[in-house]
């Protein structure tokens, strides 16, 4: 009876399949592709419409294979409906690798307008990407209820840790929850485009810094990475011979685009915030630039006074860059994981005094 009774709750509305959820990837007019093209690639935009139902996901995945859709972006205008639909849905879009945002398809493009609220916002948590900036389009959260409203304390508490543990998966602070709570049932708390960003709700397209040891052939590293809807930028420490600090920066795409870059780039270099570190030409002695497969590799021993820089720093960028042109840029933010970068520099014995 207990699972019965979770597949009936409910976010906003009761259900009605005369309301489902609908899923549509219509055609653009011309300015309105190139537009989209420029910021997003060949992502296909998927309006989603209407009521969440607990079907929802499963019909998005035969929607994507019935259309052939490799790379998507799930557009929410949905006022709510099934909790465990809408958790469901969000999994679904976070196995398939999408994006979501908040938008409705008018006359041939997309506007931004539309909602997203109560059990829509679960599903719009499972994207990569979530794409939120305000305006007239809104994400809304609020408590969940049974169409019965006979939860007991047992089965609140239960489906309070399902959701905190579901949102913490999909890279949302805990917090999120703790708002919804803060409203009654019937009403809807509004996020701003800066509030949903605090809360990790929205990020649109780049996800939180990662900070992670690792280990090859006994050595140990630091890997630091951002992720991005298109991209991943990476960066590798390592300590090199006599205790200095190795470091190399990736720009993480594809082997054709990785090439592309190396057979283009006439010089590489790092930038820490708005310093730059170390230009060298592609071709002279040691110029540390390198693709490999999937990636393309910017090399350099720091010396002691660019790791001070480093570490004082809320930003690192590798360029890969060509004479007169705009360059290719991979950036961290690494203002969240500076001590994990400061105490593995700490442990290269060339800088015993870095941070004391």
């Amino acid at each position: 009876m207990k699972t019965l009774r979770l597949i009936l709750l409910v976010f906003g509305f009761a259900s009605s399949s005369a309301n489902a959820m609908t899923f549509t990837a219509p055609k653009h007019n011309v300015p309105d592709v190139v537009t989209w093209i420029d910021q997003h690639g060949d992502t296909t935009r998927i309006y989603a419409d209407g009521e969440i139902t607990a079907t929802s996901a499963n019909e998005l995945e035969q929607f994507v294979r019935a259309n052939h859709i490799e790379s998507g972006m799930v557009l929410f205008n949905s006022a709510g409906g099934s909790l465990m639909g809408g958790v469901a849905l969000g999994d679904t879009i976070r196995k398939l690798g999408f994006d979501t945002g908040i938008a409705t398809y008018a006359h041939g493009g997309m506007v931004a307008s539309g909602i997203c609220a109560s059990a829509c916002a679960y599903a719009f948590a499972g994207g990569r990407g979530r794409y939120y900036s305000g305006g007239n389009t809104r994400l809304g959260v609020h408590q969940f209820y049974s169409q019965g409203n006979d939860i007991s304390n047992g089965t609140s508490q239960e489906v309070s840790g399902m959701l905190v543990a579901y949102l913490q998966r999909m890279g949302v602070d805990a917090l999120a929850f703790s708002a919804s709570t803060s409203v009654q049932p019937n009403d809807i708390l509004w996020l701003s485009a800066a509030e949903a960003s605090r809360l990790h709700f929205s990020n649109n397209g780049i996800e939180q810094t990662t900070a992670e040891l690792k280990q090859v052939k006994g050595s140990t590293y630091l890997r630091v990475e951002q992720k991005y809807t298109t991209y991943s930028a990476r960066f590798i420490f390592s300590c090199a011979r006599d205790g200095q600090l190795l470091l190399m920066g990736g720009i993480v795409t594809n082997p054709q685009d990785s090439k592309q870059k190396y057979d283009w780039a006439t010089q590489s270099f790092f930038t820490f915030d708005e310093q730059t570190i170390q230009t060298k030409r592609k071709g002279s002695a040691n110029d540390g630039l390198a693709p490999n497969d999937s990636t393309i590799w910017v090399t350099r021993v720091l010396a002691p006074a660019e790791v001070q820089k480093l570490l004082t720093s809320k930003t690192i960028t590798t360029w890969v860059a060509a004479d007169g042109a705009v360059g290719n840029a991979g950036a961290v933010d690494i203002s969240g994981v500076r001590d994990k970068i400061r105490d593995f520099v700490s442990n290269c014995s060339f800088y015993p005094q870095v941070g004391q």
